[in-house]
């Protein structure tokens, strides 16, 4: 029996450590690192994300294929990122001209870290 309906939206998770029991894989798609997957059982789409180094991975419920196509986890990403380091510090970001607050234990706000100190998790 699957366990999608107590699931929620977004589960940490990828294509090596899935949560989510028996799904169908429906697309692949290599330049977004991520597969599209139905459950057997309930029908429900799943994004999951293939495994990558220093990344977060998600599994994101979504309605319908063309939704999935359209899907842009980054900010899930960076949310969670904070969430896993404690939030954020009083400290403000490091990089030139950034008024941000920093994310505890780094010296960068969430995007300056993400994006250009390539800090994922």
């Amino acid at each position: 029996m699957c366990n999608c309906q107590q699931l929620a939206q977004i589960v940490q998770g990828n294509d090596e450590y899935n949560p989510l029991g028996e799904l169908q894989e429906l697309e692949w798609s290599p330049e977004r690192w991520a597969t599209l997957n139905q459950c057997s059982e309930c029908g429900q789409l799943w994004h999951i994300d293939i495994a990558k180094q220093n990344e977060i991975g998600l599994c994101i419920k979504v309605p319908d294929q063309a939704s999935w196509k359209t899907l842009d986890p980054t900010q899930i990403r960076l949310q969670l990122m904070v969430q896993n380091r404690g939030g954020l510090s009083d400290e403000t970001c490091k990089w030139k001209q950034c008024n941000e607050r920093c994310v505890k234990g780094l010296a960068f706000c969430p995007v300056h870290a993400y994006f250009e100190m390539d800090i994922k998790a």
